[in-house]
């Protein structure tokens, strides 16, 4: 009865008639990852851009200087007050019956002549100069502001505090960054919106060389091709062929910092706008970026039941 069983049972072995359709089909696959992941990087960059506009702040520059002050009108001119200067110290210099030739050292007045042949009683008088009394000590100096929770008493280092940036540079950074973006942007658009038909019609030719070889896999292929279809409805320029319809996955950067200018000014503040502008700069990318991780998800599972399983 065992060996009965044991030859009901079936053997699936690889087909050696699919061979040539699995080479095939690894071409395919390549091509298929490389443009899938170009797609990707692409609608990332986007939805990475919108998160830096809106919620970083990245590219917006400071609002204007202030006009100046009025000069005072002219007038007669008052006199400001004479600051009072503070009585000086007295000069300690030559006695009352010394001049200044008998008070200086013999080094100060003939420097050079050599010490042999003068007198010791200058030095003697140096040494008997009674000293100075001592200074008062100064009061204790308070320790400095805490700088992120940490007090600095040590007036030798003294931390300095962060300087904030003037609105000119803040406009000059700002513009550095916009420049950036859109050198980035520009060509990920395009490159994206190429990226994404060549990735379907590679998905196309993918599934036919599968349903000519007989191969399984044939209901995720279908189903990652027909993802892939609605993915392109939302990066593919409309704009282009139906006029005013601007809803796409890979806006441009231009049209994003003008919705976000006016959103900022309260031009657009009311619920509907806003709504539009978050649905197109936001949502969209991001259906964008599911339907392309789901389409690719559906693609390797056929992968796997039209290729691995033949090998």
């Amino acid at each position: 009865m065992a060996q009965e069983l044991r030859r009901e049972q079936m053997v699936r072995l690889p087909n050696p008639s699919a061979q040539p359709f699995v080479a095939a089909l690894k071409t395919a696959r390549f091509f298929a990852v490389l443009f899938f992941w170009v797609t990707m990087v692409c609608v990332l960059a986007h939805l990475a851009t919108f998160v830096l506009t809106e919620w970083v702040g990245l590219y917006d520059v400071s609002a204007p200087a202030l006009p100046a002050a009025p000069a005072a009108p002219a007038g007669p001119s008052v006199p400001a007050p004479a600051e009072e200067k503070a009585p000086a110290a007295p000069a300690q210099g030559p006695g009352f019956f010394e001049t200044a030739a008998m008070a200086a050292e013999p080094g100060e007045l003939f420097p050079n002549v050599p010490m042999e042949g003068r007198s010791e009683k200058a030095p003697k008088a140096k040494a008997e100069e009674p000293k100075a009394a001592p200074e008062a000590p100064a009061p204790p100096e308070e320790p400095a502001a805490s700088v992120e929770g940490t007090i600095v008493g040590e007036p030798e280092a003294p931390v300095t505090p962060a300087v904030p940036l003037t609105p000119e540079q803040v406009r000059l950074r700002a513009n550095h960054y916009r420049d950036v973006t859109a050198g980035i942007l520009g060509p990920a658009r395009i490159i994206g919106v190429l990226a994404s038909l060549l990735l379907g019609v590679t998905l196309f030719i993918y599934l036919q060389i599968a349903l000519l070889g007989r191969l399984a896999g044939i209901r995720h292929l279908t189903q990652a091709l027909f993802i892939l279809l609605l993915f392109l409805v939302t990066v593919v320029p409309w704009e282009n062929v139906f006029q005013g319809f601007q809803t796409t996955g890979m806006f441009g950067f231009e049209d994003l910092l003008e919705a976000h200018a006016l959103r900022t000014r309260g031009v657009a503040a009311d619920g509907w706008a806003q709504g539009l502008y978050f649905g197109r700069f936001l949502a969209m990318p991001l259906l964008s970026a599911l339907l392309l991780a789901w389409a690719g998800i559906q693609f390797a599972v056929g992968y796997g039941d039209s290729v691995l399983a033949n090998e």
